[in-house]
């Protein structure tokens, strides 16, 4: 190691030993500048020159110590080693230089070599600290740097996950990340046809590397419901992706749930949360829709299977999700204790809102002023919820298109198709082209997705409606939709689309024709529209939106009419 030459402040009132070490530190290559006192030390101390000073213990005017307690107040953080000079082998003495912050000692009369070696090893002490000061300011403006960064990730990341219906009254949000980034994320969404997607997903880890798969989760959430997929049809999606771009160790644990305002039915997928607790008006004991599948990115995209919980649900009903941040959630004493806290919540004994009780006992214990993980909480009033009745969430709101003012399609589906397609996001892109339909995308949805479940599920599938009557056959039937669905081996749908639009005016005509048995259309009564009525609703709903609607063929084809 290259010997480093110090500039050193020597300080003692006897002219011979000052001399002596001026000389003696000279012919080692360092450069000296003496004082005669402790004044004339202070006064002649440059915090940006000086880089140690050697002063004796016993001098007039200002002895060593209180001239090493000034001089230490000029460096400020400027590290300058202080050698003591002294003769006194007083054990007190030393120890006060110690106090008043010494570095070393150097004895009267001086030895050359004892002199050269400590000088050496305080030459190798200021390297080491001129190198970590380098180090500090670099890692300053890095970390500077850093938080810069991150700030506009943030900001492009909440706009981004943010783009949402959370506003909504009927939802209660809380979002309270332990870093910078939250790898927590709520999601919300309107349907075109009315009703709401929603997805509450926790990544594994923490702060920036949790959140980036919140990104492309996000963007399939808003695009693909915008576009009225359903949730059997975005859920593969988004585990197709995030299996594709997230490392092995890296998972999306996830609940999503769809409303639908219109059938008052919520359907809810549960993979790797805690337990999804649904409290009925009716029950005194929350319903706890426990886990069944595993996280999304985990399994590729021919494994994955979504095991989807269906229930009705009435005016007082609760719903409330959360992750695994609040069940295992460290108090103020830094202890897990979420069976405690959460029993009156498990046990049905919390009176007014569930996610009032829970955010009120999360502050109460501490946990939200010292996060140990993300902690998100989803509360849905399904009260409010069934007079949610959004404006359209326009595909393309705002844009002009270059589109033919009229045209006509006919869309022909077969049983493969049946089982693996579901037409309408895609008749939906193409009807919205025409802008007035685009703004009425929600009510244009609507009669395609009862019109087109009427020729599946009844014409095709030849399912019955009255299964629908108790919560127990809600569940049923849409196992038997299911299972039927998958064993389907003939049957076809066909669906005729016109459209003319001229001058702000224009008329959609829509016929939908199924190759199932048809049914009794005598006794049909269209204006006969129940909303509490579980079931047998559709056509009925259909009617009230469009100028008209005729059925023929035995009920295996219905026409409609709607006009702008």
């Amino acid at each position: 190691m290259k010997e480093q030459k110090l500039t050193i402040l020597v300080a003692d009132d006897n002219p011979s030993d000052r001399m002596l070490l001026e000389t003696m530190l000279s012919q080692l290559g360092h450069v000296v500048v003496t004082a005669e006192d402790g004044q004339d030390a202070v006064d002649c101390f440059d915090p940006d020159k000086i880089q140690l000073v050697c002063l004796d213990i016993k001098m007039p005017r200002k002895d060593g110590w209180e001239a090493a307690i000034e001089i230490q107040e000029k460096a400020q953080e400027r590290l300058v080693p202080i050698v003591f000079l002294s003769g006194i082998s007083d054990p007190a003495v030393l120890q006060n230089c110690l106090d008043v912050g010494a570095t070393d000692f150097i004895s009267k009369p001086y030895n050359p070599t004892l002199v050269s070696a400590k000088l050496n090893a305080i030459a190798r002490l200021l390297v080491l600290q001129n190198a970590l000061s380098e180090q500090r300011d670099e890692l300053s403006l890095l970390n500077q740097q850093m938080v810069h960064d991150q700030e506009v990730a943030k900001m492009v990341y909440e706009r981004i996950t943010h783009s949402n219906c959370l506003s909504d009254r009927a939802l209660s949000t809380l979002h309270h990340g332990s870093h910078i980034f939250n790898g927590d994320v709520i999601l919300a969404a309107y349907k075109p046809n009315g009703g709401m997607h929603l997805l509450l997903g926790d990544f594994t880890g923490h702060g920036l590397s949790a959140a980036i798969g919140a990104l492309p989760l996000a963007d399939i959430f808003f695009e693909w419901t915008e576009k009225g997929f359903v949730m059997r049809q975005i859920l593969p999606e988004i585990n197709k992706r995030l299996h594709t771009i997230l490392p092995p160790n890296m998972f999306c644990a996830a609940a999503f749930i769809d409303i639908n305002t219109h059938n008052r039915t919520v359907a809810v997928w549960n993979a790797g949360l805690p337990d999804l607790l649904y409290f009925s008006a009716d029950e005194p004991l929350p319903k706890l829709i426990s886990s069944d599948s595993l996280p999304l990115g985990i399994l590729n995209e021919h494994e994955f299977e979504a095991n989807i919980d269906m229930f009705s649900y009435e005016p007082g009903d609760y719903f409330i999700a959360f992750t695994d941040g609040v069940y295992e959630a460290r108090s103020k004493d830094n202890k897990i204790h979420y069976n405690s806290a959460l029993n009156p919540l498990y046990e049905g004994q919390v009176k007014g809102s569930p996610f009032d009780w829970l955010e009120k006992m999360l502050r109460d214990e501490g946990i939200l002023e010292n996060p140990h993980d993300d902690i998100s909480v989803l509360g849905i009033d399904l009260s409010l919820a069934l007079d949610n009745s959004p404006q359209s969430q326009s595909l393309a709101q705002g844009r002009s298109f270059n589109a033919p003012a009229s045209f006509a399609f006919c869309y022909e589906l077969h049983a493969d198709s049946l089982k693996n397609t579901d037409p309408l996001p895609y008749l939906l892109q193409i009807l919205t082209t025409v802008p007035e339909l685009n703004k009425r995308s929600s009510e244009v949805f609507m009669i395609l997705s009862e019109m087109y479940s009427n020729a599946l599920e009844h014409g095709i599938l030849n399912l019955d409606s009255k299964l629908k009557s108790t919560v127990e056959g809600f569940a049923e039937y849409y196992s038997l939709r299911e299972s039927k669905l998958e064993q389907l081996l003939e049957g076809k749908v066909v669906i005729d689309v016109k459209v003319t639009a001229e001058q702000g005016e224009g008329c959609l005509c829509l016929t939908m024709s199924d190759s199932g048995k048809g049914f009794d259309t005598s006794n049909l009564q269209l204006n006969d529209f129940d909303h509490d009525r579980p079931f047998n609703r559709g056509l009925s709903l259909i009617n009230q939106l469009c100028n008209k609607v005729e059925l023929s063929d035995d009920g295996t084809k219905i026409s409609i009419i709607y006009t702008w």
